[in-house]
């Protein structure tokens, strides 16, 4: 690995465990998360978007995800993980979601990030991330813990589909694809 990238992870885990989003927000940005080392971790999919994991421990998660044009995540919450996205490539199109007392879901807006640009998920945000331009998108994305567990929501009815991942396995750079839910 990269000494510039290990120096970053390094960063991280001298954080407190369940560190605020504001001092994650202040590491990315001191480490200038923009200019991190990360291509020895893209690669690319034809089956859906593929999340590439640089680093992983019980404190955080370092991952790549490399998008082609009209791959899309499922609409999903970050269970108990709050995160950093870094554009690194092209331009990453967001739907955020608000979910209602009854247990539906409703957009709220859609936001575009182009290269260079952050993004932060807190721990009630639901959102829907896409590639929708002609150009391939590769996104930093720092995880505070470890993204364990997520719920995946739909617009039909008040059904959640729970995953979970269990990293103990799992060596860095052995990315995995997340297909695309119909």
């Amino acid at each position: 690995m990269d000494i510039v990238l290990r120096s970053f992870i390094n960063r991280l885990e001298s954080l407190a465990d369940n560190a605020p989003l504001d001092v994650l927000k202040k590491c990315v940005l001191e480490s200038d998360g923009r200019q991190l080392p990360i291509e020895g971790y893209v690669g690319f999919s034809d089956q859906g978007y593929k999340r590439n994991v640089v680093h992983v421990s019980s404190k955080c998660e370092v991952a790549v995800l490399c998008f082609r044009k009209g791959q899309i995540t499922p609409i999903h919450d970050h269970g108990s993980s709050v995160g950093i996205t870094v554009v690194r490539q092209g331009t990453m199109t967001e739907e955020l979601f608000d979910k209602k007392p009854a247990g539906m879901i409703i957009p709220t807006f859609t936001r575009r990030f182009h290269t260079g640009e952050l993004s932060y998920v807190s721990l009630t945000t639901i959102h829907r991330v896409s590639n929708i331009h002609a150009e391939t998108m590769v996104t930093l994305n720092i995880y505070f813990p470890p993204l364990t567990s997520m719920n995946f929501y739909n617009l039909e009815n008040t059904n959640v589909e729970k995953w979970v991942r269990d990293y103990s396995g799992l060596q860095a750079n052995q990315g995995y694809t997340r297909n695309v839910l119909s």
